[in-house]
């Protein structure tokens, strides 16, 4: 069955009134600072906005329509705010950069995309080493309420019309809960059919499916001190108020988690090593190191926002450290990013 992030069009307009989480991640952003690395960036619905804010953005994700979305929206920004940008299409248990953001986000619930606690461990650790020493990583959950949990068959149709046909279209929504290997998943699946003006079925119906690990708080808690990420703030919305777990007034749960300052030196201490100082390499010039860095994480050629020639004309800044913090191309392979 295929997913919501397989239509990326009817996916922006269904969630083109979600602000409330881009206003917050912002406001982070800028407390932050950048780079920035969006986890999960989907067609750039917070990608966009931090681009605009002047900031230097990196977007990861695996679905090539929502990518492919992405970097047609990119696009149309002025040449100033396209040079802060580049695409990656990459698996988020392996993410392709290495410690050179400041602030790492995956919002939209990301996260609940690892089914079992290995995968959230592998996302958790790649986030942390993608982050500088002091980084920020945000993200949010899907917390539902237990009623909506024990609701059985579709929920209320809603009308609308589709963007892409423009013909009347019924949706509706309908899930179970299922065991996982560590926690209880939601299998969602969301239901489309075109109707006339009488709402009689005219055409064949559409079904995407969509699966989310059911996460507790105390379980987010564990999972991160294990990464080595320490929690440093959380809240039970995007209003700011605070996360109580019992608290069913609220469906969105936001973590803000950072990377220990001097965690390398820890880990070197506690292993007894000792870190060789690295050999200097000669430095590219900036428009070589681009090109080279994209090769390296698998950057697949049509996500290039101008073209393969000439790449992107990122400043002199970004290009230095994107060729530094980037992994070489047979590691990232390994780690999910496909080419």
């Amino acid at each position: 069955m295929r997913s919501p992030f397989d239509d990326a069009e009817l996916y922006d307009w269904e969630y083109r009134r979600r602000r409330a989480d881009v206003r917050f991640y912002q406001t982070l952003a800028d407390e932050r600072g950048g780079p920035i690395l969006d986890v999960g960036c989907g067609t750039g619905r917070l990608l966009l906005p931090l681009l605009r804010a002047g900031h230097q953005v990196v977007g990861v994700d695996l679905a090539p329509a929502m990518l492919a979305r992405a970097a047609a929206r990119v696009a149309r920004l002025s040449a100033a705010h396209r040079r802060r940008a580049l695409l990656l299409r990459g698996d988020l248990r392996g993410l392709p950069c290495g410690p050179r953001f400041a602030f790492a986000v995956a919002a939209f619930h990301t996260v609940q995309h690892c089914e079992s606690n290995a995968d959230l461990l592998r996302f958790f650790r790649s986030a942390a080493a993608s982050l500088q020493p002091g980084g920020w990583l945000a993200f949010d959950t899907f917390a539902p309420d237990p009623r909506f949990l024990e609701r059985r068959g579709p929920s209320g149709h809603t009308r609308f019309r589709d963007p892409r046909t423009a013909r009347p279209t019924i949706y509706s929504e309908s899930h179970v809960v299922e065991p996982g290997p560590d926690g209880p998943i939601l299998a969602m699946t969301f239901h489309y059919r075109p109707v006339d003006a009488a709402d009689r079925p005219r055409g064949r119906a559409r079904h995407l499916s969509l699966r989310h690990r059911l996460l507790q708080p105390v379980e987010i808690q564990t999972l991160l001190r294990e990464a080595g990420l320490a929690p440093i703030a959380s809240w039970g919305g995007f209003d700011g108020r605070p996360l109580i777990a019992s608290d069913r007034q609220t469906e969105q749960h936001v973590y803000l988690a950072q990377r220990p300052r001097g965690q390398e030196m820890f880990e070197e201490m506690f292993e007894g090593k000792t870190r060789e100082k690295p050999k200097a390499k000669p430095r590219e010039k900036p428009q070589k190191a681009l090109q080279k860095a994209q090769t390296d994480v698998g950057v697949r050629r049509e996500y290039r926002l101008t073209g393969p020639r000439p790449p992107i004309r990122c400043s002199r800044v970004f290009a230095n450290f994107l060729t530094e913090g980037c992994r070489d191309g047979g590691e990232s392979r390994k780690a999910g990013c496909r080419a």
